[in-house]
């Protein structure tokens, strides 16, 4: 006969499972209802090109400066320079021209030839001179050449050439030499353009206002601008060179400006934008352009200032509003971010670890922006 149980341990038993199995429930409730979300955001960096004009006068008055006018002053300077630069202009030419010629002097005697002047490879292909030239004793000078008969001409490789019909006796001083291969196929010349020019007038203006800087003891920060009074260069446009010369006059203006009156200028201007939803970073006047519009008005100068004003999206933008993130899932919250192009990147923390979406109740997501 089977012994039974005392009724005492089974309610016990009943009583303990009844327990554990609320604990659980209560449990579930709980992390249900506790479901919680942090977004970690990243903001990209944004500009803001803000540009006003601005008067400057050597001592304005208050009501004069609360009406964008800045104390200071221009001082103007002309300074000229000259250098020499490479031609990166190029075109490929087909004509009869096989290329140059330098025809040496070293004799004692200043030497004339003639235009169709013969010169001889040592493989017995002969060109002819395309210009009469003069060569100084001592001297060289550089000319172009043609074949003698186009159609049997062969390419001639760099080296000495004989000046056929000149003395024997003066063959070994006075000669050609060919620097490169002499040849009919298209061949590509340099040719001074307008882009050469322009490139080389701007290295020469910066290399005459850093000259400037050093005679003055100016540092790099010091703003100056520059006007070209003259540019003139040794070869015109279309010319075929290597190089070019190149001589220039500038005006350098040096304006000398009241910092903390164009900084207090500039954060008036800022506070006139619609900057609802970011922050900006702090003004620094070292980080305006300033030109120059007009420097011949009586007493005064008119400028444009131009400043580029760094950003960066806060808490309240309405990017970040919580209820674009109402139960949303992980990779929906930061696809949403990310393709809004104000974001460098953004972390989705959802509690319990589990679940992959976001609370339907707004109190429950936390938004911060680092």
């Amino acid at each position: 006969m089977k012994k039974k149980l005392p009724k005492i341990n089974l309610y016990r038993n009943i009583s303990i499972s009844f327990v554990v199995l609320t604990l659980v429930l209560l449990a579930a409730v709980f992390m249900f209802f506790t479901n919680k979300a942090a977004i970690i955001v990243m903001p990209k960096a944004q500009e803001v090109n803000l540009s006003f004009n601005a008067e400057v006068k050597a001592s304005p008055t208050d009501e004069e400066i609360s009406k964008d006018v800045i104390a200071g002053q221009l001082a103007t300077k002309e300074r000229s320079g000259e250098g020499e630069y490479e031609v990166l202009s190029t075109k490929t030419e087909t004509s009869e021209i096989v290329g140059k010629v330098k025809i040496v002097n070293s004799s004692a005697r200043n030497q004339p030839l003639v235009k169709t002047t013969q010169l001889q490879a040592s493989s017995g292909v002969i060109v002819r001179l395309n210009k009469t030239v003069s060569v100084a004793a001592g001297s060289s000078e550089v000319v172009e050449v043609y074949p003698a008969d186009p159609a049997a001409f062969k390419e001639i490789d760099p080296g000495k050439l004989v000046i056929i019909k000149l003395n024997p006796s003066l063959q070994d001083k006075i000669y050609g030499v060919a620097e490169g291969k002499l040849t009919q196929e298209p061949r590509e010349v340099k040719i001074l353009s307008e882009s050469d020019i322009s490139r080389a007038q701007e290295a020469l203006s910066q290399q005459i206002v850093e000259a400037y800087r050093q005679e003055n003891n100016l540092s790099k920060e010091e703003k100056l601008s520059t006007e070209t009074i003259s540019s003139e260069a040794d070869a015109k446009i279309g010319a075929e060179t290597d190089n070019f010369k190149l001589k220039m006059t500038v005006e350098i203006k040096r304006l000398d400006l009241d910092e903390s009156q164009l900084a207090n200028l500039i954060n008036k201007k800022i506070a006139g934008l619609d900057l609802t939803g970011v922050t900006i970073s702090q003004v620094s006047v070292k980080d305006s352009d300033i030109v120059v519009v007009e420097d011949d008005l009586s007493g005064s100068v008119l400028i444009k200032v131009n400043y580029v004003l760094k950003t960066k999206m806060d808490e309240t933008n309405g990017l970040l509003a919580k209820k674009n993130f109402i139960g949303k899932t992980i990779n929906e919250a930061k696809e949403y971010l990310m393709s809004s192009g104000f974001v460098d990147d953004a972390k989705v923390i959802v509690s319990p670890y589990w679940r992959k979406t976001l609370p339907k109740d707004a109190g429950k997501i936390k938004i911060i922006v680092q």
